[in-house]
This record gives C-alpha cells, structure tokens and sequence, in this order.
C-alpha cells in the first residue's frame, strides 16, 4: 500500500488528528515513490501546523457567521498578542469576483476567511456553500471530500487535473481540503491506538506494522461538525494549504474548489491497469468556483549561520549539516543534507541496492528525530519551549527542509536562543520578510 493509498484509508479515520505520525512509516512509501515526499507535505504538513492551534471556541455575539470565523481563528492564533506577519484577512463578498451581482445568493460560491504562512505554505482557511446538511454530514461522517487545486490562471482547471490522481499539469497543484481542527482542548481525554502495515515486507515476506494515536473519530467528528458548518447560511469553514515554493504570490494565484462523492473514488492505488486509469471517472457533485487569493510574507529570523552545524550520526557515523535554521511565529524550519542524500531520496524497489538503502534512509531519520526532539527555544525570560520531530521532510536539490511546529503562534521577538544536541546557538534579533520564490 503506498502513501497515497494509506492517507485516503486513513481519512476514514480522518489523519489531521493524528498526534505523531511515525515519519519512519511515510518514508518507507517514500521510497516506493520518489516524489511522494513532494506530495505528501500538502497532508502530512497539517498535522504539526494546525492541529491544535485552534482548540477552544467562545461565543461571539457577532451577526455575521464570516466575521466570527475570522474572530475566532485571530484569538485562538494569538495574532495581535504575538505580532504575527504572513496573517491576511479577506473581506466578505457580496459575490466572489468571478461572480455577477446579479447571481443569486444560493449560486455556489467560495468565501476566502483568513490565510497565515507556515514556512513554504501558506494555510488558506475558506468556506463554501451552499452546503446541504447531508453533504455536510457525509463530509465528516461518510463518503464525500472537498478538493481543491490552485494555478496561475484564472482559467477553468482542466478536468483532467481534476480526474487524475497526483499531478499531470505541471502550472496545477490539486489536493484534498482538510477539516478545521476544533477539539475544544480535551483531545488528549479521547486518544486510542490504531496501526497500519508499511507495505515493505522483511526478509522473510513479513509485513512490518506502525502504530499511532489518533483523536477518537466517534468524539471528534460531531465537534468538527458543529464548529465548521453554519446551518443558516449552509456554509461550510474548510482549509487548505499552498506549498509556495510551487507557485509565485507576487503574481495572481486562483484558488478553485469542487465537492467530490467519495464513492467514486479510485481505490485500487498500487497497480492500476492502463485501462482502469483511462475509465477513472470520479463524480463531482458540486463546483463552488474559482477565486483570487492573495498573501503577505512572514517575518522570520534566521541564525544565519558561517558554516555549517555538523553532526555525526552514530548508527552509520556518516556526516548530516544543517545549512540554516530560521524562527518564525508559528514553526522553526531546519536546512540539513547528509551523505549520499540524493541517492538514497531517489531509490526505488528496482534497485539493486534497495534494501540496504532503505535501511540506511531509516537511520537518517531516526537521527533527524533525534536532533529535533533535542532542541528547544529559550525567552529572553529564561521559560523554554520544547521542540517536536518533523512531520515530513520535503527535498530540493540536495536538502531537506524539515519543520517543527507548535500550537498557536509565538512572539519570536522574545526569542533568545535555540538548543540543539546540547549546544545553544543565539538568533540574531534582526527579522527578515520571506520572499516568494
């Protein structure tokens, strides 16, 4: 089962909850697909960005559902507390600009809320509607998902862009909306353990297992609900995530979305016949449009290092640099390579070396872990702020840039030091504006 096949399955069980996904597990998939890293940061990105950053609601006494989502989402982000950049709010629309004022209320429509940058993405939260409330139902409980692509252009998105699994146009990026994560704070109270295979089997044909622990679906999904879908105005609050480094904000981005009966979903992922493929024809119930999306650049600050942090892994005693580790509000990004690293990100079960090469990228990434469990932020205070591993590890050109993320944002301006391996390295207090690439 490839990593593709495995995020579907585990949509039942909706993965943007998951609390630690066993990164060693997403690397075994990505070693039967060289690009798989590149796809599955658009899933697998959320998890550390997002996943509780929203927890907790108040009731606002504010008339427009609009404005209360864009509350909401600004205090539990902490924007004005921490002088958060890269935050855009988007203003209510009569009617989307690919619309008249003359098209009816009810024509489908997406409402653009608020986006923040991430590192290299840029998390979009939107509404659609009209949504019925057995759409809305089957969304979080059933067969029915939301997908989304962004181009360049404000032409319509070729439908077979929209057909294909993964991507066959190169200016068009589609993937699944994720759900707003909304837990109230008692996620922890409700986790239970599930387990996976990793689709490589040992020496022996065994098939290895990987556990994690997800948000109890049963608990969580009627709180997402609740949270993300206004009955009155049949809107429906989603989010989605744009890797920058794919298209170029100071030139327009579209954002295009349609609703997608999840029954007519290609299930046979590992060994599509050629046939199959060509007849693969998913039903779209619904398309809510295109709109313009716009999106400021981050501060962020960079330790701006005069050569590299080298560290020596002690399973292979082989060599891993880290490049450059830049502090923003809401993550801490780590340029790093190591030996051999374009090998081994480009092997495949045909070579004759595979195995020892996946053995060998499984070291890696134990020690990767190993480096950002380690490492921790220190205020100007003397409080600190614990570290976690990379939920994927997106590669170009020789370097991983893995991500650490945590709930909420941060003042980085009260940022003193960061630690890593048992060395502290102090961040320059000059900010920088990310620019698109």
């Amino acid at each position: 089962m490839n990593e593709f096949r495995l995020s579907r399955a585990l949509t039942q069980i909706d993965e943007r909850f998951l609390t630690m996904v066993d990164r060693k597990t997403m690397e075994v998939h990505a070693m039967k697909q060289k690009t798989v890293r590149t796809k599955k940061i658009f899933r697998t990105i959320l998890i550390a960005a997002v996943i509780t950053a929203l927890l907790g609601a108040s009731a606002y006494a504010i008339s427009s559902i609009h404005a209360a989502r864009q509350e909401r989402l600004r205090a539990q982000l902490q924007i004005q507390e921490n002088a958060v950049s890269g935050y855009t709010e988007y203003p209510e629309l009569a009617q989307t600009e690919n619309q008249s004022a003359s098209v009816p209320k009810a024509e489908p429509r997406i409402q653009l809320i608020s986006s923040i940058q991430q590192g290299d993405f840029q998390h979009i939260f939107f509404s659609v509607s009209p949504v019925t409330e057995e759409i809305a139902h089957r969304f979080f409980f059933g067969n029915m998902e939301i997908e989304f692509a962004y181009a360049a252009s404000n032409e319509p998105i070729p439908e077979d862009c929209w057909y294909k699994a993964g991507e066959i146009n190169t200016n068009v990026h589609k993937s699944f909306s994720n759900r707003v994560p909304y837990t109230e704070g008692h996620e922890a109270e409700h986790m239970i353990t599930m387990s996976s295979q990793t689709g490589l089997p040992d020496e022996n044909g065994v098939q290895g297992t990987v556990t994690f622990e997800v948000v109890d679906p049963e608990w969580y999904k009627p709180l997402l609900m609740e949270y993300s879908y206004d009955r009155e105005t049949e809107s429906l609050m989603l989010m989605c995530s744009v890797y920058r480094k794919t298209v170029d904000f100071s030139k327009p981005v579209y954002l295009s979305v349609r609703c997608l009966d999840g029954t007519s979903i290609m299930t046979d992922y590992d060994t599509p016949t050629e046939e199959y493929i060509e007849n693969y024809a998913p039903v779209y119930l619904e398309d809510y449009g295109t709109v313009l999306l716009e999106a400021s650049d981050t501060a962020f600050v960079s330790l701006a290092l005069t050569k590299p942090i080298r560290l020596v892994n002690p399973e292979n005693n082989e060599n891993l640099d880290i490049f450059d580790i830049r502090l923003s509000a809401n993550c801490v990004e780590w340029d790093m390579t190591y030996d051999d690293i374009d090998h081994l990100h480009n092997l495949t079960p045909s070579d004759s070396d595979f195995r020892e090469g996946f053995e060998k990228q499984l070291q890696w990434l134990r020690f990767e872990d190993q480096i950002l469990s380690s490492a921790y932020l220190t205020y100007d205070d003397g409080s600190t702020l614990q570290l976690t591993p990379s939920a994927a590890a997106p590669y170009e050109n020789g370097v991983e840039t893995l991500t650490s993320s945590w709930n909420g944002t941060i003042d980085i301006g009260k940022v003193k030091t960061i630690t890593v391996m048992g060395t502290t390295y102090s961040f320059p207090q000059v900010m920088t504006e990310s620019v698109s690439p």
